[in-house]
This record gives C-alpha cells, structure tokens and sequence, in this order.
C-alpha cells in the first residue's frame, strides 16, 4: 500500500502485517487506486468481485484489462466446488478471457487433489453425492465411485445444493440418513452463501455442512479460508515475482469468513468487496457506497478485520 496513503488513514505497515490503529473504523474507498501503484501481485475472488454467477460485472472486465497494462499478476483464488479447467471455460463464455489473468485455483481442484493423494482422509472409495448435476464429475477419472443411497457409501462429497432454488430444510432428512450411517463429509466448497447482481441470494455448500455439523456429523472443507489455498496461490506468485513482497500483495474479495480470514492467515493485505455477499445484510445495491457504521459494525462482530474496504472492483482514471 502506498506509504503516503497509509500515513492519511491512520495505518502502519509493520512486516508485512497492516496494523489498523481504530479496528472499528476499516478505511473505505471508492475504487482500488489507492494502492495500486506499490500492488506487486493479487489474488482475487470470482463470485462477488468478477461476476455474479450468471453475469460479468460491469467494471470488472475493464478493470482486470487496466490490470494487465500495469503488469501485476493475477491469480483467482475460487471456492467453485468444481475443477479449474471448467471456470475456465466458464469466465471465457462471460468475457474473461485467460490473458486477463495468471492462474486459476479452485477449491474443487484442492478437494480433488487432496482426495486423490491422501489415503487416510476418507475410510473408503464410495462417496454420497450432493450437488448440482453439472459438478458430479469432480472425482471423475479417479479410485471413487458415487453411489446411490447413504447406506452403501463410505462418506458425502457436497458441492453445494442441488438445485439454486432449493432451500436448505429440503436436506434435513437426508443428512440425518447420512449422519445415522457415520458418514464424513467432504466439502468442495466452504461457502455458505452468495448474492446475484440481483439481489437474489443463494446458500452454497458450507451451509450445508454447517448444518450437517450441527447434527454432530464429522466434516472437512476444502478451499477459503483454509490456509493450504492461500500459500498455493503465493506460491505461484512467488514464481512469476521470484522476490515479491507481501507487504505489496492483496486478497481482494467479498467474504469476511473466507477471504478476509485467509488472507489474514498468510499475512497479506485484505480488501473487502462490500457489493457481493454483505450487500443484503447492508442493505445496499450493486455499486452504492455502504453505510459506513453499518459496515464496521458488522466487520467488528465478525472479527475478521480487512485492510481495507471497496464497493465494487474498480480502477478510476
């Protein structure tokens, strides 16, 4: 972050840890150029900063395009319970093409590889499905095998709900099937909740889990704000920048649990979106500035303080 800057707000950097002076007052800005020129490297959210799920955002495009001008890395860090090649595929349809970024990581992928490599995270290799139809070949290729009933499994893989309508009370029945036959959970995707350009909100696999937790089931989630995925996202910065500082890296994302928390983690700076998945609770639409004591309210409860605060991903010219 800019030293002059920094020095205005009330911040210090010491190490490569931002130390707020007043936690209860997180510094908010209009657009992402007040620590633009020492930015050495980013890593971004998708849902809640580059789209909505279904549409790109307006100024996101032109933003990560500016981005690249400037020639700092980028790497997507997503909780998509799906693998990397198919967000490709994905953003591509929208707009965002792969020169607009480095690299892509997806919990789907970490989920994946982790259930691949360790042999002692599951008991067995059949595996009770949760999730939308489209994400059921994430184990695809590979020693598992999804089977029908909770009775004939050895743990759950969730992705997120079946259908986007679904509303969570549709799987009580069924998780406590799954939790009578001592079943684990492995989730693709941590998050609970997210929000359309429209307003429309939408819970995600971590809800679930978190219910199924609740009931006393064992559960294990992959991807934000796990620390494992935020040092693989540094650690391909850290190969397009050999000697990148951390002082100048970001997180930039929409979800206090997941991406203020990891990056936290990891002690880089952390830049919270306030348009995606906190706009119902601020009350606000895509692009309107929060109210200021709303917001620091809510980050205070949270306890998972960002650097900074953003409306939306922006550049100003």
């Amino acid at each position: 972050f800019k030293q002059k800057t920094a020095y205005e707000i009330g911040v210090r950097l010491v190490g490569s840890e931002m130390c707020i002076r007043d936690r209860a007052k997180i510094p908010f800005y209009n657009d992402l150029n007040f620590m633009i020129d020492n930015c050495e490297g980013l890593i971004l959210d998708i849902w809640g900063v580059l789209w909505d799920g279904i549409k790109v955002y307006p100024e996101a495009l032109s933003t990560l395009i500016e981005l690249r001008k400037k020639d700092i890395p980028i790497i997507l860090l997503s909780n998509a319970p799906r693998k990397s090649e198919i967000v490709v595929n994905k953003l591509e349809n929208i707009g965002i093409k792969p020169y607009l970024y480095d690299k892509i990581i997806s919990s789907g992928d970490v989920c994946r590889n982790e259930l691949i490599t360790n042999n002692d995270l599951v008991p067995g290799i059949n595996y009770y499905f949760i999730g939308l139809k489209e994400d059921d070949d994430l184990l695809e290729n590979t020693k598992f095998k999804n089977c029908s009933s909770p009775e004939k499994a050895d743990f759950i893989l969730i992705t997120g709900p079946r259908d986007f309508k679904d509303n969570l009370e549709l799987y009580a029945s069924e998780l406590r099937e799954c939790l009578n036959n001592k079943l684990p959970m492995i989730s693709a995707n941590p998050d609970k909740i997210v929000v359309r350009q429209t307003g429309e909100k939408i819970f995600c696999a971590g809800a679930i889990a978190e219910v199924y937790q609740n009931l006393g089931g064992n559960v294990i989630q992959f991807g934000k704000p796990y620390k494992n995925v935020f040092l693989e996202a540094l650690k391909h910065l850290k190969l397009i920048v050999p000697n990148i500082n951390l002082n100048n890296i970001s997180i930039i994302g929409d979800g206090l649990e997941t991406d203020i928390l990891g990056g936290n983690s990891v002690k880089i700076n952390t830049i919270l979106v306030t348009s995606g998945i906190l706009s119902h609770a601020l009350n606000i639409k895509y692009g309107q500035k929060p109210n200021l004591d709303k917001l620091n309210k809510i980050i205070h409860n949270s306890k998972h303080f960002p650097s900074a605060a953003i409306n939306i991903f922006k550049l100003s010219h």
